[in-house]
């Protein structure tokens, strides 16, 4: 299938996105579409849960569908849920992108048996090593004939990338241009983002008692009030607690870059704390049978070459799978925070190398462009 557009014409897009891990699912593929309207696509989002993305957007809740994606000439549409099982009014775009599997309504799906649409479906991101065997591997639809192709996003020349912007550096050059040469306090910054089953009384103690002055950001969620509360209420002269305004996403990454170390949840935050060089401690969406710990594993032997200090390392992965099994060490806080320049070498030293690789939109467009 040729996608050559004629210089007058511009490649549409559909992508669709069902809503379950509240700002996860929805924060990618909102990511995604907003990064391919900027190679140059006509996007278009069907999703089930506008709410959501209105705050990711920045926008005030219950704003309209239609003007969600105005700013960044985005189509945002609301999935209807009789979609599903009955009659669907939009036609095919020529590419349609299913977010996470998420299956697509099935009259849309008779409408591209017809018109036969280039069709991805992006998976999770992942660093294990099984995805670089099934990334860009076709799949045959038994009931429509029709070819899908699997992406997979990841951290290896042989993955999918990351979604990282055109303007992401200049950007990132850019606020860091605007931030005070040095830190003009002698407390360490530390953004805070988690899932509220975590262990949050075990890290406000390892806080309390970590040695170091804290500045402590703490985002707009459950777990973020349940940590200013544990840490507040110690009226400790060492911490400095501020409760972050929900931002939108296009400004999350700025909340990275002014931060010395990002504990980060869920997917999309991780990445932008990869892609920054931001020292993080990933607080994993939890999955039965303990699959999230395969992943964060497989993740963190990606990282072990970035370690000059191999202590250091160890002490990192330690602590991150004892807090996603509940329990948080306050010792293992203290060394890396002891070692944070290491840490930090690392981690930049991890970004290098991921923004080498290429960007996830960039080469899904050549994908579309070339077929």
């Amino acid at each position: 299938m040729a996608l050559q557009a004629q210089p007058s014409e511009i490649i549409k897009i559909d992508i669709f996105c069902r809503v379950i891990d509240n700002f996860g699912d929805a924060g990618v593929m909102w990511r995604l579409a907003r990064s391919l309207t900027g190679e140059g696509f006509a996007v278009r989002l069907i999703i089930d849960d506008t709410d959501t993305l209105c705050a990711l957007a920045g926008l005030p809740a219950q704003t309209p569908a239609d003007l969600i994606g105005k700013d960044e000439a985005i189509e945002v549409v609301l999935w209807d849920k009789e979609w599903d099982s009955g009659e669907c009014p939009l036609e095919p775009a020529e590419v349609v992108i299913e977010g996470f599997a998420c299956r697509l309504p099935e009259d849309y799906e008779r409408k591209m048996a017809v018109t036969r649409p280039l069709w991805f479906n992006i998976d999770y991101f992942s660093a294990e090593d099984w995805i670089e065997s099934c990334h860009l591997v076709p799949s045959i639809e038994p009931k429509t004939g029709l070819v899908k192709i699997n992406y997979f996003p990841g951290v290896t020349p042989r993955s999918g990338s990351l979604i990282i912007e055109k303007d992401y550096e200049a950007q990132e050059s850019l606020y860091k241009k605007s931030l005070p040469a040095q830190n003009t306090t002698d407390h360490l910054r530390i953004f805070f983002f988690a899932y509220p089953y975590g262990p949050i009384e075990s890290i406000a103690e390892a806080m309390l008692h970590c040695g170091h002055k804290l500045e402590v950001s703490v985002s707009q969620c459950e777990a973020g009030r349940l940590l200013s509360a544990a840490l507040l209420k110690t009226e400790s002269k060492d911490i400095t607690v501020k409760t972050l305004p929900f931002v939108a996403q296009k400004d999350f990454d700025q909340l990275l870059w002014a931060s010395d170390i990002a504990f980060v949840r869920g997917e999309d935050s991780a990445a932008r704390a990869m892609i920054a060089g931001t020292p993080f401690l990933w607080h994993i969406y939890h999955q039965d049978g303990d699959v999230h710990m395969v992943k964060l594993k497989a993740l963190q032997k990606r990282f072990e070459r970035h370690f000059a200090d191999i202590a250091l390392f160890a002490a990192w992965c330690e602590l991150q799978e004892k807090m996603n099994n509940g329990t948080f060490d306050r010792d293992l806080f203290k060394v890396l925070l002891e070692k944070r320049d290491e840490w930090q070498k690392a981690s930049v030293s991890f970004a290098r190398d991921l923004r080498a690789l290429g960007a996830l939109p960039a080469k899904l467009s050549e994908l579309i462009r070339k077929r």
